[in-house]
């Protein structure tokens, strides 16, 4: 069906009207906490500072500048008539104009600006409406069907719901996509392409399409995406605190031939344990010890860490993580739970050290966000000193990362 022309206008163009340039977050908390001298020191990546080019978003986001990256977004968009100060203006859709879109929303939701990813995303819809579409675009693509937009704008697009407060909106986009994909897949099968449509199509390149789970090709065949749809709602269900969907999501993905069922098992197990169910976790990690069949790794040394914890037999469960974080010492989740297992054993000042030496024997890596709101919940639990030491990680903060999300910030000087 031929698509109707009309004078092609961006509809994301005006979402972008309102959305301010991002400034440097932790420079504004160390300029009114610490002082203008601790800020003058600090030497970030602007999007002034690289090539205004997609090789300079992939510098910025690399140096982890997401703001820096978002800004040069703005600017890249410009060339498309859909930068700032452009609503209402003619603009042609492209891949590459999509692209960046998609990486700018991505971005936002990177650094936690939910509600402005929310509000630029809303133009785009579902990614259903004319100009989204290589139809659309005759003179340019020829006879090319399909969608400009690629499959992962649309699963952020349906993902992003449930960032803003919204799972159950997620939810619902999310098994629609999956409905979709689940029909291209049956297609494929029956003869004909994706869109059911008669069109020619060779045996292998049906058979790609087609293949599941190899783990080599889940990102581009459909069968993949399916999977990727899945886990989505697997985390868009306990978002929700449906443990069953969850649980029924995860059951379907370790039936499929060829998946990682150790992984899923122990997924499955770690679920138990949320809902409290000890032995049911158990029996998931034990299934997953089985299927794996080969020596402990670092993720049955977590799993048996998590069900020492939730047994409250928190010595054996250090040992346990003490062992994982061996395998990978810059594992910050298993810094983490090593840190809780002292905790509850009594050993706050303990607790304090590990999660300290983390952060001290690599800056870069160790201040991540679960771990600092962890520490500074220490350091209000150990004395009076803890805004002080507060302060000395907003300086490692402004001197080692591009950015941080204000909750972290927030609880740093608060």
């Amino acid at each position: 069906m031929a698509l109707e022309r009309q004078t092609v206008r961006s509809w994301a163009a005006s979402s972008m009207e309102s959305t301010p340039s991002m400034g440097d977050s932790i420079g504004d908390a160390v300029t009114t906490y610490i002082g203008e001298a601790e800020a003058t020191q600090r030497r970030v990546l602007s999007a002034g500072d690289v090539t205004q080019d997609e090789r300079g978003l992939r510098e910025l986001v690399q140096n982890g500048a997401y703001r820096s990256a978002i800004n040069l977004t703005a600017r890249l968009l410009t060339i498309y008539g859909q930068g700032l100060g452009r609503a209402g203006h003619p603009s042609k859709h492209s891949p590459h104009s999509l692209q960046l879109w998609f990486t700018r929303i991505a971005l936002l939701v990177k650094a936690k600006e939910f509600q402005v990813a929310q509000a630029e995303a809303e133009p785009f819809g579902q990614l259903d409406k004319p100009d989204l579409f290589y139809q659309f675009y005759p003179e340019m693509y020829g006879g090319r069907p399909g969608s400009i937009a690629s499959f992962s704008f649309r699963l952020l697009l349906a993902e992003l719901p449930m960032h803003c407060g919204k799972p159950k909106e997620s939810l619902t986009k999310l098994f629609s996509i999956l409905a979709t994909v689940k029909q291209m897949i049956r297609n494929l099968k029956d003869g004909v392409c994706e869109d059911g449509n008669p069109m020619e199509i060779s045996d292998s390149d049906r058979s790609d399409s087609i293949r599941l789970w190899t783990g080599r090709e889940t990102r581009i065949m459909w069968t993949g995406r399916e999977t990727r749809i899945m886990h989505s709602i697997v985390n868009c269900a306990l978002s929700l605190k449906d443990y069953v969907l969850a649980m029924d999501m995860l059951g379907q993905l370790c039936e499929r031939d060829g998946a990682p069922r150790h992984m899923l098992l122990s997924a499955l197990g770690r679920l138990h344990l949320q809902l409290g169910d000890i032995s049911g976790a158990e029996v998931c990690f034990n299934e997953a010890s089985e299927v794996r069949g080969t020596p402990p790794d670092l993720r049955e040394l977590v799993d048996r860490g998590l069900l020492a914890m939730a047994q409250s037999q928190f010595s054996e469960a250090y040992t346990f993580f003490q062992q994982a974080s061996h395998l990978e010492p810059s594992n910050v989740m298993i810094l983490n739970n090593m840190g809780v297992c002292l905790l509850y054993g009594g050993q706050l000042k303990e607790a304090i050290a590990v999660l300290e030496s983390a952060i001290n024997q690599n800056p870069v890596h160790g201040l991540q966000e679960s771990l600092l709101l962890n520490l500074c919940t220490l350091y209000d639990m150990e004395s009076s000193k803890g805004r002080r030491k507060k302060f000395a990680l907003l300086r490692q903060l402004s001197k080692y990362q591009a950015d941080a999300p204000t909750a972290i910030l927030e609880k740093l000087y608060g």
